[in-house]
């Protein structure tokens, strides 16, 4: 007897392949906007790439999700393997139609999961006593647990070495730990409590907005680091957008885009550290406690950050000099032809921001490499010009006329 899903199934083979063909439309939404697809990216590996995809709606609030995959895809030898990853944070069950496979997840556990947490735990116990080098996440269940050498910056063993640096620059800056004053006037103090550390918020009711944020009783300096970054971090933001994604930012900002990816797939804590999971964990309790008694309703965060300053204040003259210019860095730095790349135009986006660069590539450019182009120009642009710079890439007219004649 088939099971009723209690959501139209997901085709995975449809969307890995939408995903892959947006990417030279856009770099910022899937083809299915405000889903739970904007966690989620395809794996070359189609296993970890469908329970990515469950996880993902996991992370978005879904209580349960049916994927719909091909055998070719998933081989029979491979279903319990991929059974076993799901069942990390969800009750799975896999349906067999013809050459069409379901896996339901259900019961999806929206607390970090059982078996996560009891890992946090584990390695939380071990690393205070120095002998942990080494983090486990649901979806790498399959793969022994990543050994992270910890004969360098051993104080960060518990966390992945691409960010030890960061987090060694951030320990030695320390500016928000400490036990906080009074509120100033106005302002309403919220706080979030776990083993002995606490995260304290500054709100003004009348916005909702964290005007400030202080961290005491971390010891682990992991840990310390990063509660002083998530602090920074979110001043002057929303609090729902602090409790929902100020934890993903600060990882984000601990990247090095120069180097190679620290991760397949999407940076969350679980993957990178978990030193990095107790702000979020905090901050969202924080926040629930102030939601509750206001009545604000658990709303959709719809908050987007505008563009710069800076940016904002050049004319649209500038705008396309500096493009151009960090354009043709860039062609320099992937020792490609000066046209192979060029800027069509900048559009607004739905804000009115003139911030979406066109782009068209010449005929010397494979399809397949244009995906990777459009990734790597647009970290480049938002590193060294605006941080909410948004690429497309368009058709380039040929501009030679005996051609077009032709």
């Amino acid at each position: 007897m088939s099971i009723q899903p209690l959501y139209e199934p997901v085709d995975y083979e449809a969307l890995a392949e939408s995903f892959n063909q947006a990417l030279l439309h856009t770099l910022r939404k899937h083809s299915i906007a405000d889903s739970f697809l904007d966690f989620w990216v395809p794996d070359a590996d189609p296993v970890l790439g469908i329970a990515n995809m469950a996880d993902s709606a996991r992370i978005a609030g879904w209580p349960a999700i049916t994927i719909r995959f091909s055998r070719k895809s998933v081989p029979e030898d491979r279903l319990a393997q991929l059974e076993k990853i799901v069942s990390a944070f969800a009750e799975v069950v896999l349906e067999r139609e013809g050459e069409c496979l379901y896996l339901h997840a259900t019961a999806m556990r929206n607390d970090s999961a059982a078996a996560l947490s009891a890992a946090q735990k584990r390695d939380r116990a071990t690393s205070a006593s120095g002998h942990a080098d080494k983090v486990s996440s649901p979806l790498s269940a399959n793969v022994p647990t990543q050994q992270w050498d910890s004969t360098v910056l051993p104080e960060f063993a518990d966390v992945h070495p691409h960010f030890r640096q960061g987090l060694r620059a951030a320990l030695e800056r320390l500016s928000r730990e400490g036990e906080a004053g009074a509120a100033d006037e106005g302002l309403v103090r919220v706080e979030g409590h776990q083993g002995g550390v606490t995260l304290a918020f500054d709100i003004d009711p009348s916005t909702h907005v964290v005007r400030a944020a202080h961290h005491t009783g971390a010891t682990q300096p992991s840990e310390l680091a990063a509660l002083d970054l998530f602090c920074r971090a979110a001043e002057n933001l929303p609090f729902q957008e602090v409790a929902d994604h100020v934890g993903l930012k600060v990882i984000n900002s601990l990247v090095d885009e120069d180097e190679a990816p620290p991760v397949k797939g999407i940076l969350l804590p679980i993957n990178v550290g978990t030193a990095f999971m107790l702000a979020p964990e905090l901050a969202r309790q924080a926040y629930e406690a102030y939601r509750a008694p206001r009545n604000l309703g658990n709303k959709t965060n719809f908050y987007y950050v505008p563009p710069s300053v800076a940016w904002q204040s050049l004319s649209s003259a500038e705008r396309r000099e500096k493009v151009e210019i960090g354009l043709r860095g860039f062609l320099q730095s992937e020792a490609l032809h000066g046209d192979d790349i060029t800027l069509l135009r900048i559009e607004k986006n739905k804000y009115g921001y003139e911030i979406r660069l066109a782009v068209g590539f010449s005929d010397r450019i494979k399809i397949e490499d244009k995906p990777f182009l459009m990734r790597r120009l647009e970290q480049r642009l938002r590193r060294d010009l605006e941080p909410e710079i948004e690429l497309i890439a368009d058709r380039a007219k040929d501009t030679s006329p005996l051609r077009r004649l032709s």
